[in-house]
C-alpha cells in the first residue's frame, strides 16, 4: 500500500486479466455456499477502497507499520533453534527489508518516482526490496 499511494508502484494492465477477472475466479468455488453469502467484486472494492477516508495516513506511517512486521517476523526467525538455510535466508530477507523500509520512511528518495525491484535471489517466495 505504501508504494502503491507513494506513486512507486503501479498497476500492471495486462490486456487479458485484470483484478476483477482474478478475484472472480478465485472466489468463483465458493459461489455454491449460501451462509456467507459471496461478495461481489463492486462491494470488494468499496471495502478496500482507502480514498473514502478523510484521514489519510501518511506515508511514513505505512512504511514504519512495514518496517514494524519486518522487525517482528526477523524476532520470530531468529527464536527457531536450529534454523534451516531457508530460515536463515527469510532471516536475511526481513532484515534487508526492514532498512530499506526504515529509509524510506526518514524520506529516502522521497521525490523519486522509481519503482522498487524485488530480488528473488535470496529467497524464491519472499523477495527483498531494493530502491
Amino acid at each position: 500500500m505504501g508504494f502503491k499511494t507513494d506513486g512507486k508502484m503501479k498497476d500492471p494492465n495486462f490486456p487479458f486479466d485484470n483484478e476483477e477477472y482474478r478475484y472472480n475466479h478465485r472466489f468463483a468455488p465458493f459461489g455454491s455456499v449460501v451462509t456467507p453469502p459471496l461478495v461481489q467484486y463492486s462491494q470488494f472494492k468499496e471495502m478496500v477502497d482507502f480514498g473514502r477516508y478523510e484521514h489519510k495516513r501518511p506515508i511514513s506511517d505505512m512504511y514504519m507499520t512495514s518496517c514494524q512486521c519486518f522487525q517482528h517476523a526477523k524476532a520470530l526467525l531468529e527464536r527457531i533453534n536450529n534454523p534451516t538455510l531457508e530460515i536463515i535466508n527469510l532471516i536475511k530477507v526481513a532484515k534487508t527489508n526492514y532498512v530499506v523500509i526504515k529509509l524510506l520512511a526518514g524520506g529516502h528518495k522521497k521525490d523519486s518516482q522509481e519503482m522498487p525491484e524485488f530480488d528473488f535471489s535470496t529467497h524464491n517466495i519472499f523477495p527483498t526490496i531494493k530502491v
